[in-house]
């Protein structure tokens, strides 16, 4: 990937890469970034309310998670690497 352009061939081998029990994050950073494109274009738009974030694909994200228990401390978990990989 000398040239910067990333093939999706260069996408499926680091996905190939992961362990299987990790792609469901990649499903969840997919989405987030879907929904992140989508209100870029809503931003110019129109607000965002609360009906959109419902209609959105992250309410119910993470429902059919067998291995998060707890939504809330699942998501501060995320939240707290998040601030940490900041930090470095």
């Amino acid at each position: 990937m000398l040239n910067n352009v990333i093939t999706e061939q260069d996408i499926l081998g680091e996905l190939h890469s992961l362990p299987y029990n990790k792609w469901g994050e990649i499903i969840q950073f997919i989405n987030f970034l879907k929904y992140q494109s989508k209100s870029q274009i809503n931003h110019n738009s129109e607000t965002l309310t609360a009906h959109n974030l419902l209609e959105s694909e992250l309410v119910g994200l993470w429902a059919d998670r067998s291995d998060i228990k707890d939504s809330l401390s699942y998501a501060r978990q995320l939240r707290q690497q998040a601030e940490e990989r900041r930090e470095k």
